[in-house]
Parts: C-alpha cells; sequence; structure tokens
C-alpha cells in the first residue's frame, strides 16, 4: 500500500525537479551569481519564511497541523543574522521583495493561518527541502563564496541532531494525517502550487542578476 508520504512525492516530482534546476541556482552554486545576489535571495526567503512562520504560530495547537509546527524549525533569526552579514547593519534596507516574492508571500498569508491543509503543503515544500538538498546548497555556497559559516545560518539546523531520522518521521507524520480523501487532494495540489511558486521566485532572481558575472576562482 502506496502511504500518502510517498504520494505527495511522487506527485510533485515534477515540480521539485524543475524548481531544482532553476538557472539562478545552478549559477549560484557554480560560483556565477554576484554576492549581491545571494543576499537578495536571502531576503526573498526572509519574506517567505516570516509568513509562514507566522502562520505556524496560528497553527501551533491546531490537533491536525500542530505536530508540524515544530520550533525547531524555525529559520526566521538565521535568516536575519545572514542578512546582518551579508549586508551589514543597515541590511533591513536589503530586504526588497520580488513581485513573485510578494505573491507567495500572499498565498501563504490567505491561506495558511486557517486551513491546516494549506499550511501542511507549504511547511513540507520548504522545510523538507531545507533538510535535504538545503543543507547541500548551504555548504557548497559557503565554500564558493568564502563565507564560512557566516551568511548561511538559514541552511544549519543546530537544534535537530540526526535530519535523516527528522524526515523520517515527518514523513510518518505525514501519512498518519487524519484527513479526507478531498481534503489530502487540496494538500497535494497546494504543495504543488507551492513548488511552482519557489521556482518563480528563481526565475525573477535570474532575470535581477543575468548570467555575466565570472564565477568565483
Amino acid at each position: 500500500m502506496t502511504t500518502f508520504a510517498a504520494r505527495l512525492r511522487r506527485a510533485t516530482m515534477v515540480e521539485h525537479r524543475e524548481a531544482e534546476t532553476r538557472s539562478f541556482i545552478a549559477r549560484l552554486l557554480a560560483g556565477s551569481v554576484p554576492p549581491d545576489g545571494f543576499a537578495a535571495l536571502t531576503a526573498q526567503y526572509l519574506v517567505i519564511y516570516r509568513e509562514l512562520e507566522s502562520a505556524a504560530e496560528h497553527m501551533r495547537t491546531d490537533p491536525v497541523a500542530g505536530p508540524f509546527a515544530d520550533p525547531a524549525l524555525t529559520r526566521v533569526p538565521a535568516l536575519e543574522d545572514d542578512l546582518s552579514h551579508l549586508c551589514g547593519p543597515d541590511w533591513q534596507r536589503s530586504v526588497q521583495p520580488l513581485g513573485a516574492t510578494l505573491r507567495y508571500a500572499r498565498r501563504l498569508r490567505e491561506h495558511c493561518h486557517t486551513s491546516p491543509a494549506h499550511f501542511i503543503a507549504h511547511h513540507y515544500v520548504r522545510y523538507l527541502g531545507d533538510l535535504s538538498g538545503g543543507l547541500l546548497v548551504g555548504r557548497s555556497v559557503a565554500e564558493t563564496y568564502r563565507l564560512g559559516r557566516d551568511g548561511v545560518n538559514f541552511y544549519e539546523f543546530d537544534r535537530i541532531a540526526d535530519p535523516k531520522a527528522y524526515k523520517m518521521t515527518y514523513r510518518e507524520r505525514l501519512t498518519a494525517l487524519p484527513l479526507s480523501e478531498e481534503d489530502l487532494a487540496v494538500l497535494v495540489a497546494e504543495a504543488q502550487l507551492a513548488f511552482r511558486l519557489n521556482a518563480a521566485v528563481f526565475q525573477e532572481l535570474g532575470a535581477a542578476y543575468p548570467d555575466d558575472f565570472a564565477p568565483a576562482a
């Protein structure tokens, strides 16, 4: 019998692959995005995670969504620290959300504060990705741009000792969700949308920071 976690992963595979292969991320890993571009990505994430983690506060006592709203996953303080390092004491001026980011945040604000299915869908896309490929991205960017740990705190989860075990428990929690088939279908569709919203941010960043920067030596 296929678990819901496996169904969700399979249903979002195409969107996930497309988001991962957007040229902006590929160029970032290759060092051909200027440092300002990485700072801009960090700023977009701050806008997104502020909204998602605001929703998590509302959902923490919800019997369905509450178990997912784990404070150990909180990313906003790390993102703020990263921007302080990347942009200096006036870092808040660098938080200029792109149109795609505003659309992403609006979707979170309109649906994730009240709907467990919508909240879990976006939570799954963001945090399970952070605990998987995100850890690799953080290490690669730190090395490529010679940041050490400063500037990439977002990609570190100091409060999660074993990411692999955490992800396994997370998937078990998904499979045990006490939701109707209709609500599960809503969750799957929203997760697919979340990947597309994320990809749109990468696409707009790619346009803002075109492929005319020499890779870091």
